[in-house]
């Protein structure tokens, strides 16, 4: 007599982050626009509808693959004193390029672009004038972040090969002037 077939029992929240880890790596490597639910679903070995009952739609699916990915790389727990040098040192590492390659590519589908500008905001413009602190938080944040983004987008879309060294150094005593200074303004 067979065996009655027992259903795979699934960890829920092992299958959630499984999910949007692989929808992270994909929005990042092909935007929000290219991107399929049923590639990701594929790639993390679910059932699409699996996605749709966890995340509801796409959209939310990327806020959740844009948050995880920005709450993996903070660092603004870290001491400012020497943070222009640790944040520059990041760079080079593909995870935090990830960051602005979703930012960028988000811009050019009007539903991303919301969760993206909404994210952005709250997890990472936020955050980043609380540390910053007084005086001109808000724009030292958006110094900081604009200068991030650039330079992320040039060094990791458009050079070829490694970062130079001396490009680390302008960008980490960029980096931290922004922090240091700016009680002038």
């Amino acid at each position: 007599m067979d065996k009655p077939v027992v259903p795979k029992r699934r960890n829920l929240a092992a299958t959630q982050e499984r999910i949007v880890a692989v929808a992270a790596a994909t929005f990042a490597r092909l935007g929000y626009a290219q991107a399929s639910l049923r590639d990701i679903a594929e790639r993390a070995d679910v059932a699409p509808s699996l996605i749709s009952k966890y995340f509801g739609t796409k959209a939310r699916l990327f806020e959740h693959a844009l948050m995880h990915v920005v709450r993996a790389n903070t660092v603004f727990s870290q001491e400012k004193a020497g943070f222009g040098e640790a944040m520059a040192r990041l760079i080079p590492d593909r995870s935090n390029a990830d960051i602005t390659v979703m930012l960028v590519l988000a811009l050019a589908h009007p539903e991303s672009r919301e969760v993206a500008m909404r994210v952005s905001r709250r997890e990472m413009i936020e955050p980043l004038m609380e540390w910053l602190g007084p005086p001109h938080a808000a724009e030292r944040a958006m110094d900081m972040f604009a200068l991030l983004s650039g330079f992320a987008i040039q060094m990791q879309g458009l050079h070829e090969g490694p970062i130079p060294e001396h490009s680390l150094r302008w960008l980490a005593q960029s980096l931290q002037a922004i922090v240091d200074v700016g009680r002038d303004r």
